[in-house]
């Protein structure tokens, strides 16, 4: 188990790593830099402000991958008896349906 938290753990940091350029690169096309002018000024060059969705994937490839891992190693059953997958997309939509009625009105 500590080794598969370890195999996770890596993998994000690699595609967070990975990703990072690539999202620098969007962040430049869309504008998302931070032009510092004035007597404040830290930088010297235009910094991006894009770095974020790097980190999100890469969290998001470490969890499918401990999800498809234990799935396979019987440690958690997302479609079994308990229905642990059913269980947490019910949540999700009911209470995404909840925030929406509420702030529709």
């Amino acid at each position: 188990m500590w080794g598969n938290i370890a195999i996770a753990f890596l993998l994000a940091f690699i595609v967070a790593f990975m990703a990072t350029p690539y999202t620098i690169k969007i962040a430049k096309k869309v504008g998302a830099v931070s032009v510092e002018s004035g007597s404040r000024r830290m930088h010297n060059r235009e910094v991006p402000k894009f770095g974020g969705p790097a980190v999100i994937i890469g969290f998001l490839i470490s969890v499918i991958y401990l999800v498809i891992i234990m799935s396979i190693e019987g440690s958690i059953s997302l479609f079994g008896v308990k229905e642990y997958g059913h269980k947490l997309i019910r949540i999700a939509f009911r209470n995404y349906s909840y925030y929406n009625y509420r702030n529709c009105g």
